[in-house]
């Protein structure tokens, strides 16, 4: 929640750049707005991966466990079409997740039965929550236009993912 809410302040002062005229400082925020977008799309993605092979195999039910391998294998070829315009954008992305997501991943591992079933779904719709306004934010305004197709192209996947935990949430509860 916090890194959209940083997300927002950003895109608010690239907006606020765009309206000056000097076109320097306005790229180079836009530059380093893609590169935020890239970094926490990356860290979202490996906690869909870590979390959805955890769930493949704790899942307590076949259907569970079944979007857990969706979210490992979907989410793997998303991570890896933004590792190519990383690498051409010579941006490094990092291969472990961030602190607040391996905490996070920590403490659904812990859990086992119906209380992993419900966190982990109760998880994944937040994660989704933000990634789709990740997305739809970066499909917008990214000034690199292999980027920008990149969250436009993947958008409606992540809507879909959204829709189905979200389904499967209210299932449980």
């Amino acid at each position: 929640m916090k890194r959209t809410k940083i997300y927002f302040i950003a895109a608010a002062l690239l907006f606020a750049n765009v309206a000056c005229d000097d076109d320097t400082a306005g790229t180079d925020v836009t530059a380093e707005l893609d590169k935020q977008f890239m970094l926490s799309a990356s860290d979202g993605g490996l906690f869909e991966i870590n979390a959805g092979q955890v769930a493949s195999s704790n899942g307590t039910t076949t259907a569970l466990k079944a979007f857990g391998q969706q979210m490992l294998d979907e989410h793997t070829d998303i991570k890896q079409a933004l590792m190519k315009i990383a690498k051409d954008a010579n941006v490094d992305l990092p291969t472990t997740l961030s602190n607040a997501k391996q905490q996070k991943l920590d403490s659904l591992s812990a859990l086992s039965g119906i209380a992993f079933d419900t966190t982990y779904i109760k998880m994944v719709a937040i994660s989704h929550e933000e990634a789709v306004n990740l997305y739809e934010i970066q499909a917008t305004s990214a000034r690199n236009i292999d980027l920008k197709a990149f969250a436009a192209d993947n958008l409606p996947r992540l809507r879909a993912h959204l829709e189905k935990a979200r389904s499967m949430r209210d299932s449980i509860q």
